[in-house]
C-alpha cells in the first residue's frame, strides 16, 4: 500500500515534546483505539453471587495473562523490562480495590465491571493529578490493569498488536503491555498524545533508539489508516500527510541525520577533550540496569546520575535492602572501573503510599519530597544507604542526595550514613569506607549556599531541571508557559557560575546531570564556566562529545564571560548560536 500526500493543502504540522532524536517516515500503526464500553446495571439478589464469581474469575485470568507477558518479556527483552509487569500484578491484587469492588456489588447490587471501572478510575485520577512525571506513568499501569480485567469480565479479547507491521506508532496513551509487544526491528518511530520525557513511550524510544514525539494532545484523532506520518524527534514535530516538497526535504534530513550518526561512531573511544587539550568527564544518566550496556557502547565514562526511584515505582512500595543491593551491585560490577553515582530516592510525597494511604498535596514541588521524605523515614532511608554501601566494595560507587536546601539536612544524612556504616562494620559486611558523598544543586538556596555546602561533601552535581523552574517560577510541565523555561536565562547561568566557582574554592568537583547538559547548544557556555563533568542522556552523548572536541577551551571561557554580561536569554542564545556557527566545525 502506498502512503502519500497529493497536495500541500492536506499537510498538517503538530508540535509536541521531543522524546527521542531522529527522523522517521512511514504509515501509522494505531494503538488503543478500541474503547471500553461499560454500562451501569442493577442486579437482582440472585445475580450477586454469580457476579462476584465472574469478577474474581476475570481477575484470575488477568493474572495469568500478566504472568505470561512477564515471562515472555523477561526471556526476550530482559529482566528489568519485565519488572513493570510485577508492578501491574501488585496493582491487580490490591486487596483494598478488590474488597471494595466485592463489597459494593453486595451492598449496591451493581454490576462488577461498572464498579471496578470507577474505583480504578478514581485511583488513576489521583495518580495523574500531580506534576510528578514518574507517578503519572504509574497511572498508566493502573489503566492497563483496569482494561484487562474489564475485557476479561466482558469476555472480550484485547485487540492483537501488529507485532510485525512496519510503521510509526500513533497512540493517545500507550500501556506497557502494548509497548513490549512490538518488534523493534520493524518499528520506525513513536508518537503519543500525552506524556513527557519520562513516559513509557519516551523511555522505550530511547532504549530502542527510535525517533519519538510525545505530548501531541489530539494528534491521534487526526490520523487515518492511509495517511503518511513524519516524526521529527529532533525538533519535536510531527507532520501528517506531507506535501511532496516537504516529504523530499525530510528524506534529505533523514539521510543527513543517518550520516551524522555514522560519523559519530569513531568518537566512541575518543576522549572528551577540547582542541587545546582541556578534558571534561562525560557520563550518562540512566535509571535501569539494562541501560549499562548502552552506556559502555556509547563510550561514556560511567554514570553521573543513576535514578533509584524506579525500584519503588515499579511496585509502588519500598524495596527491601537485598533487592536494592542486588541491583546496585550488578550495575557497579558491570561499569567497573568506571564510576556510578547513585542518587537516593527522589520521590514526591503526594504520590507516596504510607500505611496504604496516599497523601494529596496542593503543591508537591514545594512540599514533602526527596530528601525531606528520606529524613522523615530514617529506617527506610538507612536501608537504602546500607544497600548502596554494600554495593561499593569495588570502589567505583558514589552516593548523591537530592533536593538539599540546608546545612542541617546534609549533616543529618551524613549522620545516618555513619550509622549505616557502623552497623555494617558490626555485621562484618564489606564496603568502601571512603565512598564519595555529594549533593544535587537544584534550588536557588543550594546554589547560593554552594560554598558552605561544599565544605560538607566531596562533590556537587547541578540538577538544572528543577533549578531552572525554581529560579524562574516556571512549571516545566505547563505548556502555556513552556517558552519561559530556559537554561539560558542570565539568572540561571549566574547561579551555575556561582556554584562552580564556590565548589572549586573548596577543591570540590562540580558536575551537571540535568537536561541542560544534553543540549549541544549549551555545551560551550557550560564548558567555559568550568564544569568538571557533564552527565547526559544516552542518545545525545556522542553529539555532546563531538561538540566538546570541536571547541577550544580558551575561546569558550571568553564566550561564557561575554554571555553572562547580557541581560536576556534570547540575546545569550543567539550569541552562542553565532559562536557555534563560526567555531564548531574546526578541523
Amino acid at each position: 500500500m502506498r502512503h502519500s500526500s497529493p497536495n500541500a493543502s492536506s499537510e498538517k504540522t503538530f508540535s509536541g515534546i521531543p522524546a527521542s532524536p531522529g527522523i522517521a517516515i512511514g504509515p501509522p500503526i494505531f494503538i488503543g483505539r478500541n474503547l471500553l464500553n461499560v454500562e451501569e446495571r442493577t442486579l437482582s439478589p440472585e445475580e450477586v453471587p454469580m457476579e462476584i464469581h465472574k469478577f474474581l474469575k476475570a481477575v484470575q485470568k488477568t493474572k495469568e495473562e500478566l504472568l505470561m507477558i512477564h515471562n515472555k518479556v523477561q526471556n526476550n527483552i530482559g529482566v528489568e523490562k519485565a519488572k513493570v509487569f510485577e508492578a501491574q500484578l501488585l496493582i491487580l491484587e490490591d486487596k483494598i480495590v478488590l474488597d471494595e469492588t466485592i463489597r459494593r456489588v453486595k451492598e449496591e447490587r451493581k454490576n462488577a465491571d461498572w464498579l471496578y471501572f470507577y474505583i480504578m478510575r478514581r485511583l488513576y485520577d489521583l495518580m495523574i493529578s500531580g506534576r510528578d512525571g514518574y507517578f503519572r506513568e504509574r497511572g498508566i499501569d493502573i489503566l492497563d490493569v483496569k482494561r484487562r480485567v474489564i475485557r476479561n469480565f466482558q469476555g472480550k479479547n484485547a485487540a492483537a498488536a501488529p507485532l510485525e507491521q512496519t510503521g510509526i506508532i500513533v497512540s493517545h496513551q500507550m500501556t506497557p503491555s502494548q509497548i513490549v509487544s512490538f518488534n523493534r526491528r520493524v518499528l520506525l518511530g513513536l508518537t503519543s498524545d500525552i506524556g513527557g520525557k519520562t513516559s513509557h513511550v519516551a523511555i522505550l524510544a530511547r532504549s530502542f533508539e527510535k525517533p519519538a514525539v510525545v505530548g501531541l494532545k489530539k494528534f491521534s484523532e487526526e490520523v487515518k489508516d492511509k495517511d503518511l506520518v513524519i516524526v521529527d524527534g529532533n525538533a519535536g514535530q510531527v507532520i501528517l500527510n506531507p506535501a511532496e516538497k516537504t516529504l523530499q526535504e525530510y528524506r534529505r534530513r533523514q539521510e543527513e541525520y543517518r550520516r551524522f550518526l555514522q560519523n559519530l561512531i569513531p568518537l566512541k573511544d575518543q576522549p572528551p577533550t577540547t582542541l587545546d587539550g582541556h578534558e571534561i568527564e562525560l557520563s550518562a544518566n540512566i535509571e535501569f540496569p539494562e541501560e549499562v550496556a548502552s552506556v559502555l557502547s556509547h563510550g561514556a565514562r560511567g554514570v553521573g546520575l543513576y535514578r533509584t526511584e524506579y525500584l519503588y515505582l515499579k511496585k509502588v512500595a519500598f524495596p527491601s535492602e537485598e533487592e536494592q543491593f542486588s541491583e546496585y551491585k550488578s550495575v557497579a560490577e558491570k561499569l567497573f572501573p568506571h564510576p556510578v553515582i547513585f542518587r537516593t530516592f527522589d520521590l514526591g510525597g503526594d504520590r507516596l503510599r504510607t500505611d496504604g494511604v496516599r497523601t494529596r498535596e496542593n503543591n508537591p514541588f514545594l512540599g514533602w519530597r526527596s530528601i525531606r521524605i528520606s529524613l522523615d523515614m530514617p529506617e527506610i532511608f538507612k536501608m537504602q544507604l546500607r544497600a548502596i554501601l554494600r554495593a561499593s566494595t569495588r570502589g567505583n560507587v558514589r552516593l548523591m542526595f537530592p533536593m538539599v536546601t540546608s546545612i542541617g539536612e546534609i549533616q543529618q544524612v551524613k549522620a545516618l550514613l555513619e550509622e549505616a556504616k557502623e552497623e555494617l562494620r558490626k555485621e562484618r559486611q564489606p564496603f568502601d569506607n571512603k565512598i564519595s558523598v555529594g549533593i544535587m544543586i537544584e534550588v536557588p538556596a543550594a546554589a547560593i549556599m554552594a560554598g558552605e555546602f561544599a565544605k560538607e561533601v566531596d562533590f556537587l552535581s547541578i540538577g538544572t531541571n528543577d533549578l531552572i523552574q525554581y529560579t524562574l517560577a516556571v512549571d516545566r510541565g505547563n505548556e502555556k508557559i513552556a517558552a519561559l523555561y530556559t537554561g539560558f536565562h542570565p539568572a540561571v547561568l549566574r547561579l551555575i557560575k556561582r556554584t562552580i566557582e564556590d565548589g572549586h574554592r573548596q577543591n570540590v568537583w562540580v558536575g551537571m546531570c540535568g537536561e541542560m547538559a544534553s543540549n549541544p547548544l549549551a555545551v560551550p557556555i557550560l564548558l567555559g564556566l568550568g564544569l568538571d563533568e557533564l552527565s547526559v542522556t544516552l542518545p545525545f552523548l556522542s553529539e555532546i562529545k563531538r561538540t566538546i572536541r570541536s571547541l577550544r577551551f580558551d575561546e569558550v571561557q571568553k564566550l561564557a564571560k561575554k554571555a553572562l554580561s547580557f541581560n536576556s536569554a534570547e540575546t545569550i542564545q543567539k550569541y552562542v548560536e553565532r559562536f557555534l556557527d563560526k567555531h564548531l566545525h574546526r578541523p
